[in-house]
């Protein structure tokens, strides 16, 4: 345990000391309303609140702040109004429950305070990561605030935190709205008045931009008029400020409750348990729109139960009910914790495998069908013992131009052909360009050795023969002999410009002309007419596309 937490445990053990101290003042007020006991309590709460500030325990002050300006607008005898002494005594109630929190925080030695928060249900500390919020399981939910004033950010953090919820605060609406398109979250809390657009504006902006997610506003206004605005709107509660910290919580965990059980419905079939074939769009849009931003490829599988229709004639369906939740369930045991499968149908599933070429996922795939086909089911009928396999069809995500129709038809496709090679198989084919027993032939002539073994590895994986060179005068020697189907050129070469190797290469041609794409650090400019004269397929400007020179090769050939 470091300096920084002794400090901060001896301050929360003195805190106890001066709270048990403050509750025996308050019995005595209680029994005779003094003004000098009153003053010694409000002493209290001005100190410890002083405290709290300075050791950042910030719903400890909050509270404090509460109980502060309770007391003094409370001049009424406590002795004879018994409703006013039962709402301070919940109130110190509040206080003493938190600074029990506190301190079996403290008290751990798994990281520092800022780092660690308790829930009061369950007693247990949950640890906070730095990267991306993610905590344990334990987590009741994950919020979203957005407010224009830091100190009620700072509250509504403290006071959910406490309570076991992962929280994200900002005062920014654009930052706001990046969180909530990437879906981290599961309930917004969104003021009503900000600076740079309404609460109302801004939850309209979601709706246009189809985010649907749990909201209550928070507001000072008393207007009834917004009230009913914002229950038009869709928004789900609506709390006034001050807020009480238990109101605010209950809000909450009843919103996320509803959210959670609405997800659950949306994501998972409730037969097996995998995730449901809506959920798959999603998940798989997430990872196309990953492969565009970052050129990651990912892999779609389409699997089904071989004589599943015979399995659940002769057995009956409840057998076959517990065929598919023991599938699902080896494939869970398999998986990485972001690799999903997902119920299509029937007895068909869709397996997402993030970051994994068709050959990878081939070799996921074989795995667990082997395995699960060494599975031995005993049947209702006579206890005889079955065994149940599987085929399976593999697509790779590897061009940003196929839809999920595509990919879920070319995935169709091999597991198609898994049947026809009699099933209990994996079948797969990588986005080469087939050609039969020939191979296309690319010469690449460039004098950036970089951009040549980048064009070089992005060809290479479609099944084509590459050829690299430097210069133009290299580039006609090998041509004769090689005798490329393709001609990926440099205008610019460090000996003989790309121009003039073109039209060499078109003077000695004696069969089908050959098909070029130029690429160029530079316009096409004043040598285009020479350049069409010559005749060119294509044109890429540096620095280029990998993504659009594979889809000009593929055009072209």
């Amino acid at each position: 345990m470091n300096n920084n937490e002794q400090s901060k445990l001896a301050v929360l053990n003195q805190i106890k000391n001066q709270l048990n101290q403050a509750l025996q003042d308050l019995v005595v007020l209680s029994i005779e309303p003094k003004s000098s006991r009153r003053q010694l309590m409000l002493a209290f709460f001005a100190e410890i609140k002083g405290l709290a500030l300075q050791y950042n325990f910030r719903e400890l002050g909050y509270l404090c702040m509460k109980n502060e300006e309770f007391l003094k607008q409370t001049d009424i005898n406590l002795a004879v109004d018994h409703t006013a002494f039962i709402k301070l005594a919940q109130r110190f109630g509040e206080l003493t429950l938190c600074v029990e929190n506190l301190l079996a925080v403290a008290t751990r030695q798994e990281g520092s305070l800022e780092n660690l928060v308790c829930n009061p249900h369950t007693r247990e500390v949950i640890k906070l990561t730095d990267h991306n919020y993610e905590i344990s399981s334990q987590v009741l939910g994950r919020v979203l605030v957005l407010d224009d004033e830091m100190l009620v950010l700072n509250i509504i953090e403290s006071v959910l935190r406490n309570r076991g919820y992962d929280v994200r605060i900002t005062n920014n609406s654009s930052q706001a709205m990046e969180i909530l398109r990437a879906h981290e979250v599961d309930i917004l809390i969104l003021d009503l008045i900000m600076p740079d657009k309404s609460g109302i504006e801004f939850y309209r902006e979601l709706k246009q931009n189809k985010i649907v997610i749990p909201t209550i506003i928070l507001t000072a206004s008393t207007n009834k008029e917004d009230h009913i605005l914002a229950l038009q709107e869709g928004i789900d509660d609506f709390l006034r400020k001050p807020f009480e910290a238990d109101v605010l919580v209950a809000n909450v965990e009843k919103l996320i409750k509803k959210e959670k059980k609405h997800k659950n419905a949306y994501m998972r079939d409730p037969l097996t348990s995998a995730y449901s074939r809506c959920y798959f769009a999603e998940r798989f849009a997430q990872e196309k729109a990953k492969f565009q931003r970052d050129g990651i490829v990912f892999s779609v599988v389409f699997i089904d139960l071989d004589h599943f229709k015979e399995i659940n004639d002769t057995y009956g369906h409840l057998f076959g009910d517990i065929v598919l939740k023991s599938f699902v369930d080896e494939f869970k045991k398999s998986l990485r914790p972001y690799d999903q499968i997902s119920r299509y149908g029937g007895d068909e599933f869709l397996l997402l495998l993030p970051e994994t070429d068709a050959v990878e996922a081939y070799r996921v795939v074989e795995r667990i069908r082997q395995k699960f086909q060494r599975k031995a089911f005993n049947t209702p009928v006579n206890l005889r013992r079955i065994y149940v396999t599987f085929s399976a069809g593999i697509t790779e995500y590897n061009s940003s131009d196929k839809t999920l129709e595509d990919v879920l038809e070319n995935a169709d496709c091999q597991l198609y052909r898994a049947k026809e090679r009699g099933r209990a198989c994996t079948s797969f084919l990588t986005d080469t360009i087939d050609t039969g027993t020939e191979k296309y032939r690319i010469l690449i002539c460039d004098d950036s050795s970089t951009v040549s073994q980048l064009i070089d590895s992005r060809l290479s994986r479609l099944g084509l023969e590459t050829q690299v060179v430097a210069t133009g005068k290299e580039a006609l020697t090998i041509f004769p002999d090689f005798h490329p189907h393709l001609l990926i050129l440099d205008i610019i070469l460090p000996d003989i410009s790309g121009e003039i190797v073109l039209k060499k290469i078109r003077e000695i041609e004696t069969e089908n002309q050959v098909k070029v794409i130029l690429i160029s650090v530079k316009s096409l400019g004043e040598k285009k007419p020479l350049l069409n004269e010559l005749s060119y397929d294509d044109f890429i400007k540096k620095p280029i596309s990998l993504e659009q020179l594979e889809q000009s090769v593929k055009r072209l050939l």
